[in-house]
């Protein structure tokens, strides 16, 4: 390391600070944007290589390209922090990635990344005549979770269900009625929801066993250019006065990069007062690895998915007010279709 350090501080002194940083942080953005090529190619662009191995490499590679030695640790933490965005950035435009993805991927990138600062930052602080043995148990973390999905064995329980349940002064014919109707898709909903595009377009001929459902979204990545356009096509298996069950035949909408969906399940309970209970279970599976950072992520946006799908499709109150609504842990076991 000390090798490589003398290396960089002498081509820093021949061409200058602020040339060498501007072509070192071109480097990392080059050099990251060629190993997402190759994780693509290999397939494991889903895996946590890409979300934790990566990340960790890049932010190795800014402490030895971009020393800031003699400043405090917070101006430090700072200059490396903002590098780190430069990188981030600078590769998501090569690859043409959107927003949605850079915004999904920033808390793990700065987890990790912060935690390759603060490593290096004990092992100076420690010095040579310390015991820095201790140390190294946080590499070898990283090392194995950037494992996680390269493999079968390395991969955990991917299929998954969100339940959201909601009690509504409606009875069960009117909530089937409700469901034939057009929806509202430009109404207020939870943040995490608002950060991906809605889809413009439904096309719903009824709910009867056999027809298909299909879900038409336009995605800009660059909010305004770099567009994707994707359908969702969803097959009615079973309806009856209380319940509606169905899969989803074909997905290539951008949703698709995150999860696959499998299907949902309707349930409606009447109770006492001309009430009625609502239960919506989605089943689907998880992409991308690793399943510490996006199984809560994702069982999360897909439990507020249901209640706004119930609000807006099921619901639909008159005076504006929607019911409470209460939502159920999902599980790791599928459920029984």
């Amino acid at each position: 390391m000390n090798r490589v350090k003398t290396v960089v501080e002498r081509l820093r002194a021949r061409v200058g600070a602020r040339r060498f940083n501007w072509l070192s942080t071109l480097l990392l953005i080059g050099v990251g944007s060629l190993t997402v090529h190759v994780l693509i190619r290999d397939e494991l662009h889903t895996s946590a290589l890409l979300y934790v191995g990566l990340p960790f490499a890049g932010a190795l590679a800014i402490t030895v390209l971009r020393p800031a030695a003699g400043t405090g640790v917070w101006r430090r933490y700072l200059d490396f922090s903002l590098t780190s965005l430069v990188v981030l950035l600078g590769s998501s435009i090569v690859l043409f990635e959107g927003f949605v993805c850079v915004l999904m991927f920033l808390p793990i990138y700065f987890l990790v990344t912060t935690a390759c600062f603060v490593f290096l930052w004990l092992w100076e602080r420690i010095g040579a005549r310390g015991n820095r043995n201790f140390l190294a148990v946080l590499p070898l973390v990283i090392l194995a979770s950037s494992l996680e999905g390269t493999t079968e064995a390395t991969s955990f329980e991917r299929v998954n269900q969100a339940t959201a349940i909601t009690t509504a002064a409606l009875t069960p014919q009117e909530i089937m009625a409700n469901l034939t109707r057009p929806i509202d898709l430009d109404a207020d909903r939870h943040w995490l929801l608002s950060v991906f595009p809605m889809p413009y377009l439904v096309e719903a001929e009824s709910i009867a066993p056999g027809a298909v459902h299909r879900v038409h979204t336009r995605y800009h990545r660059w909010f305004v250019a770099n567009t994707r356009e994707g359908m969702l096509r969803l097959e009615i298996l079973e309806a009856e006065p209380t319940r509606i069950r169905t899969r989803i035949v074909d997905d290539t909408t951008f949703y698709a990069t995150y999860l696959t969906q499998i299907g949902t399940e309707i349930e409606l309970t009447p109770l006492d007062g001309g009430q009625t209970e609502i239960s919506l279970r989605i089943e689907y599976r998880r992409n991308l690895d690793p399943a510490w950072y996006f199984h809560p992520l994702q069982q999360f946006a897909m439990r507020r998915m249901g209640e706004f799908f119930i609000e807006q499709a099921m619901v639909r109150s008159r005076d504006g007010q929607y019911p409470a609504h209460r939502t159920v842990e999902g599980s790791d076991k599928p459920p029984d279709v």
